[in-house]
């Protein structure tokens, strides 16, 4: 069970933050110096796109289908990508 979650932190964080998922995010529309542009629906889904807490939660529901375990893994995924980026 620790292992999983862990591995599920890991891949939130890895979402976030590696290049070949961030030239994807880009390449179907979504880049980051755009985004005053964008409109409601699309600022909703570039934060949830681009905010490692957001991306996290989602990827955790829809991975494990359990609500608490999906809140776990967005804040470790947080805590991780702000220790990779200090």
């Amino acid at each position: 069970m620790i292992i999983n979650l862990l591995g599920l932190i890991c891949l939130s964080v890895l979402f976030n933050t590696a290049e070949p998922i961030l030239l994807l995010k880009r390449r179907i529309g979504f880049k980051e110096e755009d985004y005053d542009t964008y409109s409601n629906n699309k600022k909703f889904f570039h934060r949830g796109l681009y905010c490692t807490m957001c991306s996290g939660f989602w990827i955790g529901l829809i991975l494990t289908g359990n609500i608490f375990t999906a809140s776990i893994i967005s804040i470790g995924s947080e805590l991780i990508n702000k220790k990779i980026i200090e």
